[in-house]
């Protein structure tokens, strides 16, 4: 798999993916038979692990995005504020019913390894692909617009195709997002810390459809200007400086 990082980089990246997409739906069907709501947590968990240690190996944990922000590129992104004002919206919506203990652990743990390998496969793999190819700006609208349609597969979870079709135009915008924050800043993890709270805000409120498309509305509303100000900030600034390919570990 190293050879491919070098010499095919984008195959690399849709290789993960498809490991990622293979690894939530076997941990969703052995759950299901199982009929311990936590396993999907338990394999996303153990493949991010497994990531830490491929990248650590191969020495691409900072080349990749798992390193510190650099220094003084928080404020090209308003310090990722309106995407973490976003990651509470949901709440407006109340509480889900039958929420206990159990639930919310597995919930956050759940998050937390969606968050993290998403992060690193869709911000980390395909953009850094997508950016070895020239274009900086379709780079990262790409990379967006696959981190939407990817949402796709939750069809397979159960979601309706009106719930999908929403989801994946947020996703898109906030794919977008996400990748403007990672080339300004150089690191994936602020992105995967908002991610994973954006993604417990929607496991834990109550679902309806007026409350969805109000949240719909307003996480929209606040995504196309940010989009717009991460465009203009980036134009000014720059993204921040790459690592060299083989340094050692995140720093």
């Amino acid at each position: 798999m190293r050879k491919l990082q070098d010499t095919q980089p984008l195959w690399h990246a849709l290789i993960w993916i498809g490991i990622y997409i293979a690894a939530v739906n076997v941990g969703d069907a052995v759950g299901g038979l199982l009929h311990f709501p936590g396993t999907t947590s338990i394999v996303l968990l153990t493949l991010s692990v497994v990531l830490v240690v491929y990248l650590r190996r191969t020495r691409r944990l900072a080349f990749y995005g798992v390193r510190r922000v650099q220094p003084g590129t928080l404020p090209a992104t308003a310090f990722f504020i309106p995407l973490f004002v976003t990651a509470f919206v949901s709440y407006g919506k109340g509480w889900a019913p039958g929420l206990d203990t159990e639930t919310v652990v597995f919930a956050i743990l759940l998050v937390a390894g969606v968050g993290f390998v998403e992060e690193l496969i869709f911000r980390g793999f395909l953009l850094r692909a997508l950016r070895a190819e020239g274009r900086l700006t379709w780079a990262i609208v790409v990379s967006g617009v696959t981190f939407g349609v990817g949402h796709v597969v939750n069809l397979l979870r159960g979601y309706s195709l009106t719930e999908q079709l929403v989801q994946i135009v947020l996703a898109i915008l906030v794919g977008i997002a996400l990748a403007y924050g990672v080339v300004l800043t150089g690191s994936i993890l602020p992105g995967a810390v908002f991610h994973a709270l954006f993604n417990l805000s929607g496991t834990l409120t109550t679902d309806s459809v007026w409350g969805e498309t109000v949240v719909a509305g307003i996480i929209a509303a606040v995504m196309i200007p940010y989009i717009f100000f991460l465009r203009s900030r980036l134009a000014a600034v720059g993204p921040a400086p790459d690592p060299p390919a083989e340094s050692a570990g995140s720093r």
